[in-house]
């Protein structure tokens, strides 16, 4: 789990965040399904990937899985082991576009907007 504050990743059972101490949300794991009903995200984006110097890409569908070569993946972590041979922490290997800036950010980064969103509602 992400911190709202300083956007650190918690292991799911941590009640407090390990970096800054702040009180993590109640709730469950935020998804990429989350991050597209909450807007920050569009069903279609290209998700991109580094792969030996090479930018691989894939496609976010609205269901929150990604398509990567004709093939449909569960989540980021799945995704990226497939693009990559090798296990990395897929919310940090992906990124996406953003819309609004044009620039391009880690799919932790939607994770943790979507947090400090959730967060100022409370």
């Amino acid at each position: 789990m992400l911190c709202p504050k300083c956007t650190h990743s918690n292991p799911d059972e941590n009640n407090f965040c390990g970096n800054c101490g702040t009180a993590l949300l109640s709730g469950g794991r935020i998804t990429l399904k989350d991050i597209l009903d909450a807007g920050l995200l569009k069903a279609g984006d290209e998700l991109t990937i580094k792969l030996r110097g090479q930018e691989m890409k894939a496609k976010l569908l609205d269901d929150g899985k990604i398509e990567y070569q004709e093939k449909v993946y569960d989540g980021p972590l799945a995704c990226a082991t497939a693009v990559r041979g090798q296990a990395c922490d897929g919310w940090f290997c992906w990124n996406a576009l953003d819309h609004a800036t044009n620039r391009s950010y880690s799919l932790s980064h939607y994770r943790g907007a979507l947090l400090r969103k959730r967060g100022q509602r409370s």
